[in-house]
């Protein structure tokens, strides 16, 4: 017999309900907890107070001033906003590690291999800084450095030094 992830009792595999048979091996909840018809989501295990939200993220219930608001309906996003910080540095360093493999890997004057955070995108009217790349698309960005070329930032020093 399946049990109830919200009261934790047993309740039945198959039920008749005016005349019709359900199948409820299936069902996460019991009929008490979740009535047929209803959705199986999350509000029936998680209680939550009038200034709470749940991160699906890291899984933790906290306060509502820790998320961002939707502007439409004042509700809170699904991330926290420590998890969307860390998901935006984490989707950044998706795409600079897929720039980098595109401009071949390696810094273009000295021909060394460095890790991501070494690269900068230099021309000679100026440095593309990647804080710029944070909220851009992939494409965006690639039209952006189209002009740009990837070294390292020794490579890149001796180049401003070379200038003066």
């Amino acid at each position: 017999m399946p049990i109830c992830k919200n009261c934790n009792k047993e309740f039945p595999n198959k039920i008749n309900i005016e005349g019709s048979w359900y199948n409820l091996t299936g069902r996460k909840f019991c009929i008490e907890c979740s009535p047929i018809g209803s959705r199986n989501t999350r509000s029936y295990i998680i209680k939550l107070n009038d200034d709470e939200a749940f991160c699906s993220r890291c899984k933790k219930t906290k306060s509502k001033d820790e998320f961002y608001s939707r502007k439409n309906n004042g509700k809170p996003f699904s991330y926290c906003v420590a998890c969307q910080s860390e998901v935006k540095n984490l989707k950044l360093e998706e795409k600079l590690d897929r720039i980098i493999q595109m401009r071949g890997g390696a810094c273009q004057d000295c021909g060394n291999v460095f890790p991501a955070p070494v690269y900068e995108f230099y021309s000679e009217e100026n440095i593309f800084h990647i804080s710029k790349a944070r909220n851009m698309s992939l494409e965006k960005l690639l039209l952006q450095l189209e002009n740009y070329i990837m070294i390292c930032k020794n490579c890149s020093a001796i180049r401003k030094w070379e200038k003066v």
